[in-house]
């Protein structure tokens, strides 16, 4: 996932971005308020975490408005604050590693559940539209799943070197990087 990590001033940052990289996370980190702005406006972000000084008014205000399916992280907060709206997680301080990775694994299985649900057209050949499932997402990637029989009949034996895909509304076009196919054996009885 791609977190974006606001704290000011800086206390915390650096260690919830340390914990996310081992995870395998990409996390960038902003102290100014105007800079988180613009960093979330590049669309980047699957999750912001406050720092235990929280955000600005207007900050706050600006992404319950403009990024309202956003979750967020409240990171060392010296009270136990209740999850409700956009508040994903809370990690009271001292901050422990262990519970800042069990919520960013929950998040992402809740992300990835989410990915699934949104509906993905892959554009075959004449024309003709292949419904299939969204495995996953990233900025740079996305992998696609379906029926095997339904993409033999309308890719042939072998991938177009690039395609398109509306997912949930948007569309998406990039090459085709891998394919990897089910070799599960189908076993019939008669």
């Amino acid at each position: 996932m791609n977190v974006l990590i606001y704290d000011a001033p800086m206390s915390v940052c650096h260690l919830v971005k340390s914990l996310l990289l081992t995870q395998r996370h990409r996390a960038a980190i902003s102290s100014e308020p105007e800079d988180a702005i613009l960093k979330l406006e590049t669309g980047l972000f699957d999750i912001l975490v406050f720092g235990p000084s929280g955000a600005p008014a207007e900050m706050a205000e600006h992404v319950e408005r403009e990024f309202p399916n956003l979750p967020v992280v409240l990171a060392g907060v010296p009270v136990q604050v209740p999850c409700a709206g956009q508040v994903a997680a809370v990690i009271p301080s001292p901050i422990s590693a262990q519970r800042l990775v069990n919520a960013f694994i929950r998040i992402d299985r809740w992300r990835q559940s989410r990915l699934r649900q949104l509906p993905c057209q892959v554009a075959a050949q004449e024309g003709v539209s292949v419904l299939c499932r969204l495995a996953d997402l990233s900025a740079d990637a996305f992998t696609i799943s379906g029926e095997a029989d339904e993409f033999l009949r309308h890719f042939g034996s072998s991938m177009p070197r690039r395609i398109e895909a509306l997912v949930g509304g948007t569309m998406l076009s990039g090459e085709v990087t891998r394919e990897e196919t089910d070799n599960t054996t189908r076993l019939r009885r008669v």
